[in-house]
């Protein structure tokens, strides 16, 4: 138990030293998470006094970032002390190190570095290598020297390592630049795995595949219980060309800090619809709509409705108020584009056609400013008629209803005209009387106009061709519709009219049938068999009411039935006394007539 007490205590008093030991830099704080309006973005700058950040949404050092989605942004910062690692930057030449490969001493003419598996600190790979790009060290603070490295063909080389006494539970900082000799392919590419007491840190790690791009591998290592740290690069590949240099190899404390702010889009969003294009005389609409209910849209224009239709070219913006409570004006635009047509028709004509010929016209004439010629395209007669010209000018036409269209970019003017007949017959005739009993004499006078060649169809089998206006007779006998033609001619014209003439049948006589009602005035409920009911005779009487009272008023017998008859009894069954009463009736006949009456009636028993 106090073994564990005092291994605590140790670990806490660890810790106090590491606080105290990075108190000395700024705390890191990118501020409280943030919620954005749409289109919005947010822009971040790493906070002065650290000596390196990484941001999880961009690669590299960057110092700054620009969010424009929602996202959980992470920034990790580091500070170090000073380089514990002895002749890192190879200033001092060839020592501080050990390495599994050889220094190159090659007589070759190719240079000292000619055999593999051999390594030189130089200024310059060209000068050890023929073959080698002439390359710079990096970040030079002396005569520039580097560790040059013709590949091993041995795997799992060591090629550089050092020893370095450290505090333990304390974040340390390891980085190494590399670069390629000379441009080569995936499959050459030097392969290199560094290690602190025989544990990889980081990934697997290979330069750029072109030479002289030097490279950064970093990492941050917490040294737990240790006192010291082996550090160790190791090559990994054993096939030719893998061919590299090292430099700058640095190890310092690191004092390191993470910060994080989730960034966040207002969720609501309305869009102004897609964009138009329309001609100036086919105005189009656009409408706005969003992804929440009951939207309060204000459009640029002044108008709060959703749907608007310009009447010019160019953008359109709407906005509305989130509901979500952030305050958030969303707001989305379309764009219009009109095209304007400052042209149009003077005037559309029509000439006449004579009556049975095509010798009618149409013609059209209009006003600029056009881009180009206008496109003008004739079609009829009728809407739907395929016959058509290409022409402002369409000759030798019959009558009918003739369609213009001008066209010029992409838009359209439409007219109609009318081509008329020169004198047409017109068909015209009264008829009197147009419906009756047979037989029915109908007679028939003619107004036509602009005609002396008449053939009348009366519809019942007769025909007439005259050559004047004179009126016309016919009879009809049998009950029927007529149908009664008139065609009107002049030379190859002619036109038609009709009248139809109803024969109605005769009326049938109404038939009537008798009614009557005839009432007793006494009757002897004594039991003899004879006269013993009040009873009415009755004639083709299809409903009859009867209130019987006496002579006080009381009713005695009431009664709905048909026929009708009373045993002198009232209600309970007891005969009523002798004496004068008084009956009342109404009544309904087989045709429905109404009769009603009334009178006195004597009972003797």
């Amino acid at each position: 138990m106090k073994k564990n007490l005092l291994g605590a205590f140790f670990a806490l008093l660890l810790s106090i030293t590491a606080n105290a030991q990075c108190s000395q830099y700024p705390t890191l704080s990118l501020g409280n998470d943030t919620l954005l309006c749409q289109g919005q973005s947010l822009s971040l700058a790493v906070p002065a006094g650290y000596d390196s950040y990484t941001w999880n949404v961009a690669p590299g050092n960057q110092p700054s970032v620009t969010i424009t989605t929602p996202t959980t942004l992470i920034l990790n910062v580091a500070n170090f002390t000073q380089n514990l690692v002895v002749n890192g930057d190879f200033e001092a030449g060839d020592t501080g190190f050990t390495t599994g490969y050889a220094y190159g001493t090659s007589p070759a003419i190719g240079g000292i570095l000619w055999d593999e598996s051999t390594y030189a600190i130089t200024t310059n790979p060209n000068l050890v290598h023929s073959s080698f790009f002439t390359c710079s060290d990096v970040g030079t603070t002396g005569p520039g020297n580097m560790m040059v490295v013709n590949g091993s063909i041995i795997p799992n080389t060591n090629v550089w390592s050092q020893t370095i006494n450290i505090d333990p539970n304390t974040n340390y900082s390891f980085s190494a630049w590399v670069t390629s000799m000379e441009n080569i392919s995936a499959a050459h590419v030097s392969v290199l795995q560094f290690f602190i007491n025989g544990i990889q840190i980081g990934p697997v790690f290979s330069p750029s595949l072109n030479g002289c791009d030097w490279q950064q591998f970093s990492q941050i290592w917490n040294s737990g219980v240790s006192t010291s740290a082996i550090i160790s690069i190791v090559a990994q590949v054993s096939s030719g060309n893998n061919d590299f240099a090292i430099d700058n190899i640095t190890f310092n404390t690191a004092c390191v800090q993470t910060d994080t702010i989730v960034v966040s889009y207002d969720p609501n969003t309305i869009d102004a619809g897609a964009n138009v294009a329309f001609c100036q005389n086919e105005p189009q609409s656009v409408t706005a709509t969003a992804n929440y209910a009951n939207p309060s849209f204000t459009w640029e224009t002044g108008a709060t409705t959703p749907t608007i239709t310009p009447t010019a070219s160019g953008w359109y913006t709407v906005s509305a108020v989130s509901p979500s409570g952030s305050g958030c004006v969303l707001r989305d635009s379309v764009n219009v584009n009109i095209t304007l047509m400052p042209w149009g028709f003077d005037t559309v004509v029509a000439q006449p056609t004579s009556c049975g010929t095509n010798n009618g016209a149409v013609y059209t004439l209009v006003h600029g400013p056009f881009v180009g010629q206008p496109i003008y395209t004739w079609n009829g007669p009728g809407a739907n008629n395929p016959n058509q010209i290409n022409a402002s000018v369409w000759q030798n036409l019959g009558a009918g209803w003739y369609y213009i269209d001008v066209q010029n970019q992409g838009c359209h003017r439409r007219d109609s005209i009318l081509v008329t007949t020169l004198n047409p017959p017109i068909a015209q005739f009264s008829a009197n009387p147009t419906s009756g009993y047979g037989p029915l004499t109908v007679d028939m006078t003619n107004t036509s106009s602009n005609s002396s060649d008449f053939q009348w169809f009366f519809g019942n089998g007769n025909t007439a061709n005259v050559n004047d206006l004179s009126s016309q007779q016919q009879v009809y006998d049998t009950v029927g519709s007529y149908t009664i033609v008139l065609v009107a001619t002049n030379g190859n014209c002619s036109d038609t009219t009709s009248i139809v003439v109803n024969v109605i049948p005769p009326p049938i006589p109404p038939v009537t049938v008798p009614v009557g009602i005839i009432v007793p005035n006494i009757f002897t409920p004594n039991g003899d068999h004879v006269n013993d009911l009040f009873t009415f005779e009755l004639l083709n009487i299809k409903s009859l009411n009867v209130t019987i009272v006496n002579r006080w008023g009381n009713p005695v017998n009431v009664s709905n039935t048909v026929p009708f008859a009373w045993d002198g009894k009232d209600a309970s069954g007891n005969l009523v006394d002798e004496g004068v009463y008084f009956y009342k009736y109404t009544a309904k006949g087989a045709q429905d007539e109404d009769l009603e009456g009334q009178g006195f009636l004597q009972m003797f028993k």
